[in-house]
């Protein structure tokens, strides 16, 4: 079995032709299998070697008889799991797995129309969450759908289909996210009801720093620099099917250096301590990766435990209900109603552009409205009318 490639004239330009040679049939005639492919010859030379690979295992499946369910889980094999990070593989997973597959794998890659994925956008708003309790949200089926078109634009490059379908549906619109923040007051009692427990240190962190809940867990003590009072980000902790692990901050601006009040160094100097102390009675069984928020063995939570431990400690301290992440949230409230400029903000919050900042905090702007104001009234007008300028204009 072999195969080559040759190079095409279209009207546009030119296209790859993958062709593998099959043999003759029974009457001679010979049987080949035909592949074209826009773009570099390289992507040309790994569908030959894919063609003959699955060809030499057996699994070849002509394209008229592939099922979505065949295509995606080869699509999660060959492609996703080779480009993408194990956080977003794990959520791709589980849409694939747990909400496409289900009910729309036995339709053939070919004969997939616009209106079979209408319907399963509306069945999954009324009814598509996997525990029976009602639909999802619109926001969770633009998500699936995001993961289906990307799968299917790959099928329009692989020649399966000669167009993606995903393009021509009409989706749920979703509606803005609005955090749930705590107010200074409520944020002071919530650092009070921490002290002295074994949220203290992560809460503090949390609430003060603005931290992402991977940021939090994926800090390290050789992050800190307790002479400068300086604090480093730059893991960022994520939950995968093969456990928690770190990588890299989300994007470049989200690792950054940061300035810690002298409250925290001290907090954090304190709970140093502690772990010194379990390092001595564990001995070789101390994890060594150096994990700031950490389990008394040194190893680190999961992230979703982590969320639920905290949901629990307010629970049972009789506090408003907001997820660990909302912490993040109100520091970024809290600075902007401090007078912190939206720039520095930003920047400390570790966000791409100031624009995010300003769109997530907008609700902020409207309250600050008056203090502007009463800033102008101040500054002009009240000392227009008290004759401060020093001279009448001619």
């Amino acid at each position: 079995m072999t195969g080559h490639i040759r190079k095409k004239k279209i009207k546009n330009g030119h296209i790859w032709q993958v062709i593998v040679e099959l043999g003759s049939d029974e009457s001679g005639k010979r049987k080949r299998i035909y592949r074209n492919i826009r773009g570099q010859k390289q992507e040309a030379q790994k569908l030959l070697a894919s063609l003959l690979t699955e060809l030499s295992n057996g699994t070849y499946i002509e394209p008229s008889k592939i099922t979505l369910k065949e295509y995606f889980l080869d699509w999660m094999e060959t492609y996703v799991k080779m480009n993408l990070s194990p956080t977003t593989i794990d959520s791709y997973r589980i849409n694939i797995e747990k909400h496409v597959i289900p009910t729309l794998g036995h339709i053939k890659l070919q004969e997939l129309k616009p209106m079979d994925l209408q319907k399963f956008y509306k069945m999954k708003l009324e009814n598509g969450r996997t525990d029976g309790k009602g639909g999802l949200s619109a926001r969770s089926v633009r998500y699936i759908h995001r993961n289906i078109h990307e799968a299917l634009e790959h099928a329009v490059r692989m020649q399966l289909i000669p167009r993606n379908v995903a393009a021509l549906v009409t989706l749920p619109k979703a509606k803005p996210y609005k955090a749930n923040v705590y107010n200074e007051k409520q944020l002071l009692i919530l650092l009070e009801k921490a002290m002295g427990t074994d949220m203290e240190l992560a809460i503090f962190l949390t609430a003060t720093l603005g931290l992402r809940r991977g940021e939090l867990l994926g800090l390290k003590w050789s992050d800190v620099d307790f002479e400068t009072g300086r604090i480093r980000i730059q893991n960022n902790l994520v939950q995968t099917q093969k456990g928690s692990v770190c990588k890299e901050p989300k994007s470049k601006s989200s690792s950054r250096g940061l300035d810690l009040p002298e409250g925290l160094v001290a907090i954090l100097k304190k709970h140093h301590k502690i772990q010194a102390q379990n390092k001595l009675k564990l001995g070789a069984a101390y994890d060594k990766r150096d994990f700031i928020c950490c389990q008394n063995n040194g190893y680190p939570f999961s992230p979703g435990y982590y969320s639920k431990k905290f949901k629990t400690f307010l629970e049972e301290n009789g506090l408003p209900h907001i997820r660990l992440h909302d912490l993040r949230h109100s520091n970024a409230t809290l600075m902007l109603m401090y007078g912190i400029q939206p720039k520095v903000a930003s920047s400390s919050l570790g966000h791409s552009s100031i624009g995010i900042t300003l769109d997530l905090y907008s609700h902020v702007l409207p309250e600050m409205q008056k203090e502007v104001a009463d800033k102008i009234e101040s500054g002009i007008f009240k000392k227009l009318s008290n004759g401060v300028v020093g001279s009448k204009a001619k």
